[in-house]
């Protein structure tokens, strides 16, 4: 669907984008997150060419981005729609006119700009506004509009520049919902930028982090948060934990695993001591995950891992370098 490889941009002297290589799957709602300046918004706009890029390539459905010409850029942007942190409405135009602007600007008949648009409006949720000015509209009915628009040339890619940023929480979880309402009933593929954790652990089934325009870890985002790696670790700003002596086992507790009782069961079959070292829960979409920090006995590691291994435990040894 979406093809990055090893790009790189500059703003004058200064590299904005480096060495950025990612493959973004038909169908999955994946995620971009990082410090303000980070890169993540550049690379973005990117992929539909509203900002260049000075070597590599961006392939969307087959059409390298960087080699098409106005022609092509333009029918190649009909499939990609774009929202923004701050809705870009036309404030004396209504509801209605905002969302019709696209397919007036490529000279669709009336009755089917009215039959789309009446259509979009009520999968947003916001057809009886329809007539109303946005000024007359919250921040959150205000991004639904903005949503409908970018959904009216039926694209394949919708792209998120912190579209929930200027929302508050309550919100931006309804906007979220309706996010992957659409990826689930349209199938559209969703590029979400972001700085915001809960967004990526609400709808993202894969994300990348980046910091100083490069890409620091991808992966399937549940993956990321239970191994919590030294990007993510800094990017939350947490401190490292520091771990007892002896060996420390970090276990993730997958949403298989998160009814069994590894712990008691391992300590009383091995006949070891377990101290609990730290501990998190974290909610990803629909299911509660978890990851353990435990201590055991210098010595006991080789039966600790064959039992570990047999109850089908992932684990990893972890030390004061976590």
């Amino acid at each position: 669907m979406i093809e990055i490889k090893n790009v790189n941009k500059y703003f004058g002297e200064n590299q904005v984008l480096t060495d950025v290589s990612v493959d973004i799957e038909q169908g999955e709602i994946f995620g971009i997150i990082g410090h303000s300046g980070a890169g993540k918004s550049t690379l973005l706009r990117c992929i539909n060419r509203l900002e260049t890029f000075d070597t590599g390539s961006i392939v969307v459905d087959g059409n390298n981005v960087g080699n098409l010409n106005e022609k092509e850029l333009r029918d190649l942007r009909k499939n990609l729609g774009m929202i923004f942190q701050h809705f870009s409405l036309l404030e004396r135009k209504t509801v209605f006119e905002n969302v019709a602007l696209p397919m007036e600007c490529f000279g669709f008949p009336k009755d089917e700009i009215k039959r789309r648009v009446e259509e979009l409006l009520d999968l947003v949720g916001i057809l009886d506004k329809k007539d109303d000015k946005p000024r007359n509209l919250s921040g959150g009915q205000k991004q639904r509009v903005a949503i409908a628009r970018a959904l009216t040339m039926s694209p394949s890619v919708l792209l998120c520049d912190e579209a929930t940023s200027a929302l508050d929480p309550k919100t931006t979880n309804s906007i979220l919902s309706l996010l992957q309402e659409i990826n689930e009933k349209l199938g559209i593929t969703i590029v979400m930028v972001t700085h915001q954790m809960e967004v990526i652990k609400q709808i993202c089934t894969r994300t990348a982090i980046m910091d100083g325009g490069k890409i620091l870890e991808i992966g399937n985002t549940e993956d990321i948060f239970l191994n919590n790696n030294k990007p993510l670790r800094k990017l939350l700003g947490e401190e490292n934990i520091v771990l007892p002596s002896g060996t420390n086992l970090k276990l993730l507790f997958t949403n298989d695993m998160s009814n069994k009782s590894i712990i008691t069961g391992m300590a009383r079959e091995l006949d070891i001591d377990v101290s609990i070292v730290f501990g998190k829960l974290e909610k990803f979409r629909e299911d509660i995950l978890g990851s353990l920090i435990i201590n055991i006995p210098d010595g006991s590691l080789e039966k600790v891992e064959q039992y570990l291994t047999n109850v089908g435990m992932r684990w990893q040894e972890v030390d004061n370098e976590l």
